[in-house]
């Protein structure tokens, strides 16, 4: 291992502790230096995994009712485990099976028709 000669003073016995804390180091300069870039990426991924489940049901509508408005659509019965997955997965398909299994048991349906299943005021056909 090379240690230029400025550290060499500080150069305590723990050689582990010296890498870790000159690692560290490193590892704080990147961060700050791409730090609004870094924010920026994770956003925008963020972005595309919640537009991602938007423009699936986009092309969906309520099997009860027929309402195919986007924002009144859920997955029933298991909208919010699904949209929680979809926000923390890649956007990969590889990454995305739990999300597919998921949506595969589930029936599109909208708000108003949701709260009538859970109070068992209509039926699935």
């Amino acid at each position: 291992m090379f240690i230029p000669s400025i550290y060499k003073n500080e150069v305590s016995k723990n050689w582990v502790l010296y890498d870790s804390k000159l690692i560290n180091k490193r590892m704080k300069t990147h961060y700050e230096k791409y730090k609004e870039t870094i924010k920026k990426v994770a956003r925008r991924n963020y972005r595309k995994r919640v537009a991602w489940l938007n423009n699936h049901l986009g092309e969906e509508f309520c099997i009860h009712c027929g309402e195919s408005e986007t924002i009144c659509l859920k997955l029933y019965p298991h909208d919010v485990e699904v949209r929680k997955i979809a926000k923390r997965v890649g956007t990969n398909d590889e990454s995305r099976k739990e999300v597919y299994k998921l949506m595969n048991e589930c029936k599109v349906v909208c708000s108003n028709c949701w709260i009538k299943l859970d109070n068992d005021l209509i039926e699935f056909l």
